[in-house]
């Protein structure tokens, strides 16, 4: 029975898969690295103070349109005739490129002989919104209280504006009402600028 070799077959096929084992495996095995923790570099600059508000100086800067040059956004002429206090007017309509305090859509132009002019802004709420109520407690610094000596808009206003009762007037100066249930400012007397 000599033809039969199982010993060293067996030997031969367990050093080839020795062999197979040791081709398989990766040539170059590197254990992973943890970089170090990284310490947290200060800043050697102080941080900057946060940015203020830019404070309103003249009615004007509550304003996208250029109040003292309103005609130069073309506004159309919607028609002639007097005045409340019986002068010659031409009132001119101009539909506002974005609200004017957060409420107003478009603005009335009453074009007055003297060159002058008053804005009256139309809206279509009846909620005085912050950019409004700013402005009243601007008007209030500026003018002092309206005629009914009223100051800066607080928790009345609001059950006022409800009721459709709402207004602050300074004489020849601004005016701003909801009598109809929605909110008007109307700005006297404007002087172009030159």
């Amino acid at each position: 029975m000599g033809f039969f070799k199982f010993g060293k077959h067996h030997s031969q096929t367990s050093s080839d898969t020795k062999k197979e084992l040791e081709t398989e495996r990766p040539l170059n095995i590197e254990t992973p690295v943890t970089p170090p923790v990284q310490k947290e570099i200060s800043n050697p600059l102080p941080p900057l103070p946060p940015e203020k508000e830019k404070e309103e100086e003249d009615i004007a800067d509550f304003f996208i349109v250029d109040i003292y040059d309103i005609f130069k956004y073309n506004p159309k002429s919607v028609r002639k005739g007097k005045g409340a206090n019986g002068r010659p007017v031409e009132i001119f309509e101009l539909e506002l490129p974005e609200l004017e305090l957060s409420t107003f859509f478009k603005v009335e132009i009453l074009h007055y002989e003297n060159k002058r002019y008053d804005l009256v802004f139309a809206s279509n709420t009846n909620k005085a919104g912050d950019c409004l109520k700013k402005f009243i407690d601007f008007s209030c610094k500026t003018f002092g209280p309206d005629f009914m000596q009223k100051g800066s808009f607080n928790a009345n206003d609001l059950r006022d504006a409800a009721l459709g009762v709402f207004s602050r007037i300074w004489y020849n100066k601004a005016r701003i009402e909801n009598t109809s249930f929605t909110l008007t400012l109307t700005l006297y007397g404007i002087t172009p600028e030159k």
